[in-house]
C-alpha cells in the first residue's frame, strides 16, 4: 500500500513539474550589473555564479520571494525577485529593432535589386524595338532615295522628250510649209507644160494648115 501511494504522489509531482514547465514565463535580469544566481531561494544559499544585466531567464516557480529560473544553457537556480522583470529590455528590444531592420534593408535591397533587372530588361526590349525601327526607317529611306532618284531621271527624259518633240514639231511644221510651197510650185510647172503643150499643138496645127493650104495653091 505504501508503495502505491509513493508511486502515486511521484506521477503527481512529475504531472504538476511538468504543467509548471509548460507554463514557464520568460524573465530578464533587470538593469543592475550583477545578480547572484544561487542555489536555494534565499540569500543563505550558496552562489553558482552572477548574472549580467539583460540576461534571459524562464522562471520556473516562485518561493520566499525568490524565482526559480533555467538559463539559456539549461542550467537551473534561484534568483531574487526584485531585479527580475518580464518587460524585455532596451538592449535586447534594440537587437531585435536592428535585427529586423537588417531584414528589411536586405528584402529592400533585393526588391530594388530585381526592379533595376525588370528595368534593365524593358529597357533592353525597347532599345531592341529602336534599334529595328530604325533599320525600317533606314530601309525605307534608301528606297524613298532610289525612287526619287528614279522620279528626277524621268522627270529629266520626259524635259528632254518634250524639247525633242516640239523642236520635232517646228521640223514638221517646216517641211509641211515646203511640201505646200513644192506642191503649189509643181502644179504651176504642170499648168505652164500643159499650156505649152496645147500652144505648141495650136502652132503645129497652125504651120499644118498653112502647108496644106500652100500646096493647094501651087496645083491649081
Amino acid at each position: 500500500m505504501m508503495k502505491l501511494f509513493s508511486r502515486i504522489c511521484a506521477v503527481v509531482l512529475i504531472i504538476v513539474g511538468t504543467t509548471a514547465l509548460c507554463h514557464a514565463q520568460t524573465a530578464y535580469v533587470s538593469d543592475m550589473l550583477i545578480l547572484t544566481f544561487r542555489k536555494g531561494p534565499g540569500p543563505g544559499y550558496p552562489v553558482i555564479s552572477a548574472l549580467k544585466s539583460d540576461t534571459p531567464l524562464t522562471i520556473i516557480k516562485e518561493s520566499n520571494g525568490y524565482l526559480k529560473v533555467a538559463l539559456s544553457s539549461g542550467e537551473q537556480g534561484w534568483v531574487d525577485k526584485s531585479y527580475v522583470v518580464t518587460d524585455p529590455p532596451k538592449s535586447i528590444i534594440i537587437a531585435q529593432l536592428k535585427k529586423e531592420n537588417a531584414a528589411l534593408e536586405e528584402k529592400i535591397k533585393a526588391l530594388s535589386e530585381q526592379a533595376d533587372q525588370v528595368v534593365m530588361e524593358q529597357l533592353k526590349k525597347e532599345n531592341q524595338s529602336l534599334t529595328q525601327n530604325l533599320e525600317t526607317l533606314k530601309l525605307k529611306h534608301t528606297a524613298l532615295k532610289a525612287a526619287s532618284a528614279n522620279i528626277t531621271g524621268t522627270l529629266e527624259e520626259n524635259k528632254r522628250l518634250k524639247t525633242k518633240n516640239a523642236s520635232l514639231s517646228a521640223t514638221l511644221s517646216q517641211e509641211q510649209g515646203k511640201n505646200k510651197f513644192l506642191f503649189k510650185t509643181g502644179m504651176i510647172k504642170w499648168f505652164l507644160a500643159g499650156v505649152g503643150v496645147l500652144l505648141l499643138g495650136w502652132v503645129i496645127g497652125l504651120s499644118i494648115s498653112s502647108r496644106q493650104s500652100s500646096s493647094g495653091s501651087l496645083l491649081d
